[in-house]
């Protein structure tokens, strides 16, 4: 009777650990496959323990329970190990991997991408996103004399010489290397040979590249881009003003947007409808295309340009042409308005 006894309460605790051992998997199981929010990356700021990195995760909307997050770190042992740094978690879809990825040394590295005629409080924008820089930071840089005179580069800012590109930096770099590194792409581009075509011209490199930029805010296809260029080397040997849009939208302070006759007073040395000659500086950064472009224009006699609605333009030398053509596109947006309204309502 003893030994059945005995033999029962052995089975029973065996029972009972196996139970114990089936809840622990369980919970374990349960807690390091909970689901997370996925997303592409999240910075975890310095100093933060895991109760806190659990906290910064959930206000971010990347994990849904923060003591879950908690409890995992422990059954990983690793509530201790977590980094700080930018950790892209595109992969991660639970708990668990999430907590390895967090576990593991920041990534080195961020991708950045300048379009072709960004300014550079588009291009601030863009930095204090992708490499956590404050963009008041960076926009004043821009402006340091010091830095202009390191570069001899005579215009009011370094607009024109941050050149587009795709970029690759360590999350955490400086404002400063940043525009080192932007500006040395640029002249690497810009080269010896380039420059000697300018040098041995009528213009200087600042000039050309604020003609350039001129092109670049203009021109959505590559086969005008010379023909814009011409027109407006057309315009300044006749001593017209330029009236380019794209200074326009170089000195609103909300823009890009649509130009109302309003901003064409704005009185500025950027305001090429005010003023006659090229303004102080470029408006933007323009690509090499539109730099090209200006170096080598089209041969035509183009004095005007109307924006035809599809990114292209219609031109022409004579004055009655362009207003004819000018108004055929105001009786097309009219249209359009109309219709817009008709369906609205």
């Amino acid at each position: 009777m003893k030994k059945l006894l005995a033999s029962l309460k052995e089975s029973q605790l065996k029972a009972t650990f196996i139970i114990l051992l089936f809840l622990i998997f369980f919970i374990y199981l349960v807690i390091l496959t909970y689901p997370i929010n996925n997303t592409e990356s999240v910075y975890i700021p310095k100093g933060l323990n895991a109760s806190q990195i659990a906290e910064h995760l959930y206000n971010k909307g990347i994990i849904r329970d923060q003591y879950s997050f908690i409890l995992a770190t422990k059954l990983l042992l690793k509530s201790k190990s977590l980094k700080a740094g930018r950790f892209y978690i595109n992969n991660a879809n639970n708990l668990f991997t999430l907590i390895n990825i967090l576990s593991r040394d920041a990534v080195a590295q961020v991708k950045v991408t300048i379009p072709e005629g960004y300014t550079i409080k588009q291009i601030a924008e863009v930095l204090e996103v992708r490499l956590g820089i404050k963009k008041e930071e960076f926009i004043a840089l821009t402006k340091n004399d010091s830095i202009l005179k390191l570069y001899n580069i005579m215009s009011p800012t370094l607009e024109g010489y941050l050149f587009p590109d795709t970029y690759v930096f360590s999350y955490g770099v400086s404002a400063g290397e940043v525009i080192h590194t932007m500006i040395s792409r640029f002249f690497q581009v810009i080269n010896d040979s380039i420059r000697e075509v300018i040098n041995n011209s009528e213009w200087d490199l600042n000039k050309v590249l604020t003609l350039a930029s001129i092109v670049e805010g203009e021109c959505k296809y590559d086969f005008e881009r010379p023909i814009v260029a011409s027109l407006y080397i057309n315009r300044l040997k006749k001593r017209m003003r330029l009236e380019a849009d794209p200074t326009i939208q170089y000195i609103i302070p909300d823009g890009p947007r649509r130009i109302y006759s309003k901003d064409l007073e704005i009185d500025s040395p950027y305001n090429t409808y005010k003023y006659k000659g090229l303004p102080p500086g470029p408006v933007n950064n323009p690509g090499l295309k539109s730099i090209l472009a200006v170096l080598n224009p089209a041969n035509t006699k183009y004095l005007y340009m109307v924006h035809n609605g599809d990114g292209t333009h219609t031109f022409t030398h004579d004055y009655k042409k362009f207003l004819k053509a000018k108004n055929k596109l105001q009786k097309i947006r009219k249209y359009y308005l109309r219709l817009m309204n008709g369906i609205k309502n």
